[in-house]
């Protein structure tokens, strides 16, 4: 797909029968992945001009958007109650000393022994008025025309304080919005992903919280290697610069972010029931050029209409048209797997406990579904389905009877004694309890194959 849908695929057998072009192009787009599918959408409309992507009314980027993308965990719930945040649970166990230690310089000192020396001895008041308008998380809590009256000094004046004072360390301190605090702590940074960086902030942040590199490469004619490098850039920044002096806060560099998989399939539960939310484009937000979709229907009417334009605009426009249908038709086959497994794997969907895994194969669930097997593996292969406890796993989980036994083991030898390891025997009974019958020699067969130890060595371990 790297060049668009030009060069149709045709099979043709001995017999010289042709593949329908519709129908190569539908498994096409079925096997694509969201971010694929996203490319293979840009480069069809850089090809295609009678395909066009229809403008959508977005709601403005919040903070919490923005957030939501960089930095998950600060949406996590708070409180000014070190013994609370104390006991939340924390994935890393290790200590840091540096928590425990006692500190007496608060954020504004801080602030105050920069800001200070920075100005005019006949500024001082306005700067130490400003370092209290700052919050404990570093932003800017009063609009500057407020502080201008409040202090009697001249709007210029504060905002050349504001100036002084946003140079200051942490870097970000006295931005008024997540988006102006990023943009702070990349404004000395000189390299071409800093840059790039930069630029997406201002004019692209849309993209970026949708994860679409392949679109500001083309803007910016940049290798899509820099593009993530600069995606990498913005998400290493820190959304709340003022917290690194509050107790107990997790600095940056334990509260690492691991990017993560990107569902094409979310499976989510709210109070008005279950619901399939395929992601990836939408067929609906694709149309045909109007002028190419009014020049065709004029040509259908025509009597003798060039050839060379009637051959190129029906062309285009069918082309644009089988796109959007294979994408529709993408949508709809993702969503009846998901409806499907809603319907008979809910134990697993609902908990995320693969002892509720039942045995399916693509093979049935094609039938079930009344499609053609390659149908299904064209649709799962390589991509990831979000199911109800938020967990992300790979459509492969449902479709390899072993990965439940398997799980199953490593979940009973997590919760061992370790002074008493389970025998391969015992841990066959304990499945069987759990109304999963096999051997003592498959017990060590998948357990070998999960590289976990005998009951011998793991005692010795």
């Amino acid at each position: 797909m790297s060049q668009g849908v030009r060069n149709w695929t045709r099979i043709e057998s001995g017999l010289g029968l042709r593949v329908d072009p519709k129908i190569v192009l539908t498994s096409q787009i079925l096997a694509l992945t969201q971010q694929e599918l996203e490319q293979a959408i840009d480069a069809e409309i850089n090809e295609n001009p009678a395909l066009e992507r229809l403008e959508e009314e977005q709601a403005p980027i919040t903070d919490e958007a923005i957030l939501r993308a960089i930095a998950p965990h600060e949406l996590r719930p708070s409180s000014e109650d070190f013994e609370f945040q104390r006991s939340l649970p924390n994935d890393d166990d290790s200590v840091d000393w540096t928590e425990l230690a006692s500190t007496t310089t608060s954020l504004w000192e801080h602030l105050r022994a920069q800001l200070l020396p920075m100005v005019p001895k006949k500024l001082e008041p306005l700067a130490e008025y400003l370092v209290e308008c700052i919050n404990e998380k570093g932003y800017l809590a009063t609009p500057v025309e407020e502080i201008s009256l409040a202090t009697g000094y001249p709007l210029e004046e504060v905002e050349l304080v504001l100036s002084h004072l946003r140079h200051c360390e942490p870097a970000g301190v006295g931005a008024t919005t997540v988006e102006e605090c990023l943009l702070l702590q990349l404004r000395d940074e000189d390299t071409i992903e800093s840059k790039l960086a930069r630029l997406i902030l201002k004019h692209h942040l849309d993209d970026f919280l949708a994860r679409k590199p392949m679109r500001i490469a083309r803007r910016y004619r940049a290798l899509p290697e820099v593009v993530e490098q600069a995606f990498k850039a913005i998400l290493q920044l820190c959304p709340y610069p003022g917290e690194t002096f509050c107790p107990g806060h997790v600095t940056t560099s334990r509260a690492i972010r691991m990017p993560s998989v990107v569902p094409d399939l979310i499976l989510s539960h709210d109070e008005t029931g279950w619901h399939v939310d395929v992601r990836g484009a939408d067929p609906n937000s694709l149309s045909i050029n109007r002028a190419y979709r009014v020049r065709f229907e004029q040509m259908r009417k025509a009597a003798h209409p060039d050839k060379e334009e009637r051959r190129h605009v029906t062309e285009y426009v069918k082309r644009a048209a089988n796109f959007i249908q294979s994408v529709h038709q993408r949508r709809l086959t993702l969503r009846r797997i998901g409806e499907y497994l809603l319907e008979h794997q809910s134990g697993f969907v609902t908990t995320g406990q693969y002892q509720f895994l039942k045995a399916l194969t693509r093979t049935q669930l094609a039938k079930d579904l009344g499609v053609h097997e390659s149908t299904i593996s064209r649709a799962t292969m390589g991509k990831f389905v979000q199911i109800g406890n938020g967990e992300v796993v790979a459509f492969e989980v449902f479709f390899k009877p072993a990965l439940r036994v398997q799980k199953m083991i490593e979940d009973i030898l997590a919760t061992e004694n370790p002074n008493n390891p389970l025998s391969d025997e015992q841990i066959a009974a304990i499945l069987k309890k759990k109304g999963v019958e096999v051997a003592r020699r498959t017990v060590n067969k998948y357990r070998d194959r999960t590289k976990l130890l005998s009951s011998r060595k793991r005692r010795t371990a």
